[in-house]
């Protein structure tokens, strides 16, 4: 079997779970439903993030009209994009054969495989931080045609900022990685470094001034991770982070464990590998992966900063070729029992999957379960709620911002989400006033004023184990002038 069959396979398994979650699943993570929010207006910058997912969202909705899958859709395309730059990555550094076998151990990482339908900043930010690196490697290689590399390269590194200020740190190792691999010793490739920085900042440039015009929302809502914690609970804030980050990788370990069972009366006698590694290749791992560690380790001992779990998403990106690699080097990687063994796992994982899926009461009781929530269900009863309270269209939905999404998403994608002045500035509350807006609010939310007609809505009966019941609540706040009856509520 050859490498190039084996990335093709890996591809379709990534796909499969996109499929599989969407089949399976009865509402999206709370990030998907938050894209949907700010995909309804075209804006330089959100109120925590950069723009560049929400506009991907927002076109898409625009060219095609709105969906509740095209997350899932958006989600699998940049992971089979990453997937393909990363593989081209590999073929650079480490050759086609073992690079085919990062692949597969990429996909299995929980990132990419149960959670591939996860529509968010960090599923952008991966795609343009591999498709930067890989341009980086074009540019210092090429023969003709540097200033164009070099200028692709400096637009994709603006479209990982434009996806998320994390950025800083990959794009930080890759120079690193180009200095230390002697790439930037010549005058050509540094004025090329040079000039992918000059359009990269220009790229950036709209969107800075927002921020600016903004109050720095986003680089505060970015500094809200900093604390001031005393050392045990700094040091606790990374061996929390590594440990969550070894459990993404359990599935891709578990394939390698298979692997050395499956072939240990081999082992002995398997020479190591001549696999063939680029010779600056220890540089481009320590800037590829263990710069960036090393970066969040640092600045959470130094600086108090509180390390979140998906940043590992992209910090870690890299990791399965550092994985095959150092595999490698102790025993040649038997492609065909490497893919049997990925199979397996992705096999039990599905089961795994639809068997949390297809009873998830036990689990709304104990957590909430974004992807388990009855959303059609819940926004069925919410717009109908409407209908048979007032006779106006429904425009607008407000309250709990996950919930009033998917009322939102899963009643026709036309209704506006107002979650408040700050994240959504282009709703302005005397729209709600004038027009009515129907409230999703939580068991213990604080009723606005001027909203009546409180329903509950249950979504969890409780159980004999003495889980309780759970509900959200529904209410109308009718419109402040007499609507045209003749136009219908909206459905």
């Amino acid at each position: 079997m050859s490498p190039g069959q084996v990335v093709w396979i890996s591809a379709g398994l990534v796909a499969l779970w996109a499929l599989w979650a969407a089949y399976f699943n009865t509402a999206q993570f709370g990030d998907n439903i938050e894209q949907f929010n700010w995909a309804q207006s075209l804006e330089l910058g959100y109120h925590k993030h950069p723009p560049l997912p929400s506009w991907l969202l927002a076109v898409t909705i625009k060219l095609f009209g709105p969906s509740v899958y095209w997350a899932y859709v958006l989600a699998t395309l940049c992971l089979l994009g990453t997937a393909a730059f990363t593989w081209l990555i590999g073929r650079r550094l480490v050759g086609e054969r073992v690079a085919a076998a990062a692949i597969l151990l990429w996909g299995l990482n929980l990132c990419f495989s149960q959670r591939v339908q996860l529509y968010n900043h960090n599923t952008v930010l991966v795609l343009w931080i591999a498709a930067t690196i890989w341009l980086a490697m074009r540019a210092t290689a090429a023969t003709r045609g540097q200033a164009l590399w070099w200028s692709a390269t400096g637009l994709a590194a603006a479209l990982a900022i434009l996806s998320k200020y994390q950025a800083a740190l990959p794009l930080g190792g890759l120079v690193l990685a180009l200095g230390l691999a002697g790439h930037l010793n010549r005058p050509g490739q540094r004025r090329g470094l040079l000039l992918a920085t000059s359009v990269a900042l220009l790229a950036c440039l709209p969107h800075a001034v927002w921020v600016t015009q903004h109050d720095f929302s986003t680089l505060r809502y970015a500094a809200e991770a900093i604390e001031s914690p005393g050392v045990l609970a700094r040091l606790d804030s990374v061996a929390s982070f590594l440990a969550n980050q070894v459990r993404f990788a359990l599935p891709a370990l578990l394939a390698i464990a298979l692997c050395w069972w499956w072939g240990r009366d081999k082992l002995l006698s398997s020479p190591p590998s001549d696999a063939a590694a680029a010779p600056d290749l220890r540089v481009w791992l320590f800037g590829l992966i263990w710069a960036g560690v090393l970066a969040l380790v640092v600045m959470a001992l130094a600086g108090g900063v509180n390390l979140r779990n998906h940043w590992g998403v992209q910090v870690l990106q890299f990791s399965s070729l550092w994985l095959a690699y150092e595999w490698d080097r102790r025993a040649p990687i038997d492609l065909r029992r490497l893919l049997g063994a990925a199979l397996l796992v992705h096999g039990l994982s599905l089961v795994w999957y639809e068997f949390e899926h297809l009873d998830p009461a036990p689990y709304q009781a104990d957590r909430r379960v974004d992807t388990s929530y009855p959303a059609r269900r819940l926004a069925r009863a919410a717009v109908a709620h409407w209908s048979s309270t007032t006779a106006c269209p429904l425009h607008y939905v407000a309250g709990t911002v996950f919930d009033a999404g998917l009322v939102s998403l899963y009643s026709g994608g036309d209704l506006k989400v107002f979650d408040s002045a700050r994240a959504t500035p282009w709703i302005e509350r005397e729209d709600l006033q004038r027009r009515g807006a129907l409230y999703v609010l939580e068991q213990n939310d604080a009723v606005p004023d001027g909203v009546v007609d409180i329903e509950e809505f249950l979504l969890h009966r409780g159980d004999e184990y003495g889980r309780p019941a759970r509900t959200v609540r529904l209410g109308v706040l009718p419109p402040e002038r007499p609507c045209d009856l003749g136009r219908g509520p909206a459905s």
